[in-house]
């Protein structure tokens, strides 16, 4: 971080625009790149000797969403603390208000801190609702060592038509026997998947963005806070015409 004022403002649009391409790339992937965030693997069985093999298929999980927010979290975080940082040099000696939210004391900002932290953590909370989440029709499992979800074991037994002779009568002295030549499915094999995700639950994305929209919630109203202040009258803008048109209009 910067230690003079002219070297903050010479790189802070710059962390603010960086801030704001990582988050628009992440929104992009959380919404057009929905597979990113999602493996499988699928395992043949077979139910018979010398019957076909079947190859696995496998899908790699590109990356999980707690990574992908990880790597907006540097820039965000940069951009937030260069902007709080001259906003709060500017706003020495003016008027400020606590930022609280629950028990949790983020400290002390002027109005025009807490206007521009509304903005960057409004950009922040449009992200996270984008965060893609567990498909609500399976049932997953939380697997520490990944960090990722799984499923259980999914079967599905594969059938193929055999032909098969049906003896409808049995033959006797007097008639020859009745057959009947059938198409039956036989199980010769199975299909054993178990998908894995790199998404959130619903109920994680659901209390962050709770947590997200509180904290806007109470940065609106420290500015109200910081703004209720005595308005000190300034009269300038007489002065600065008369300069202008003096000795000339």
């Amino acid at each position: 971080m910067a230690n003079k004022l002219y070297e903050l403002l010479a790189v802070e649009q710059d962390r603010k625009n960086k801030s704001s391409l990582s988050i628009g790339e992440a929104k992009k992937t959380f919404t057009k790149n929905d597979p990113y965030f999602d493996g499988m693997v699928k395992k043949y069985v077979s139910l018979e000797e010398d019957n076909e093999q079947i190859p696995d298929e496998t899908k790699e999980m590109v990356k999980t969403v707690k990574q992908q927010l990880e790597e907006v979290l540097e820039d965000a975080v940069t951009a937030i603390d260069a902007t709080l940082s001259k906003e709060e040099t500017n706003a020495s000696g003016t008027a400020k208000a606590e930022l609280i939210v629950g028990e949790t004391n983020f400290g002390t900002f002027s109005a025009t801190s807490l206007l521009a932290l509304e903005s960057q953590v409004s950009k922040i909370l449009d992200l996270y609702q984008a965060i893609p989440t567990l498909e609500s029709t399976k049932k997953w499992n939380f697997d520490k060592q990944t960090n990722t979800y799984k499923t259980e074991e999914e079967v599905k037994f594969r059938s193929i038509k055999r032909p098969k002779v049906i003896v409808k009568y049995e033959a006797t002295d007097k008639h020859p026997a009745q057959t009947e030549l059938l198409s039956l499915d036989f199980q010769v094999g199975k299909y054993v998947t178990t998908y894995s995700s790199g998404k959130l639950a619903i109920s994680q994305k659901t209390e962050m963005i709770k947590r997200l929209e509180k904290l806007i919630e109470n940065i609106k109203i420290a500015r109200s806070k910081a703004n209720n202040v005595e308005v000190g009258n300034v009269k300038l803008g007489q002065r600065i015409f008369d300069f202008i048109h003096k000795d000339v209009i």
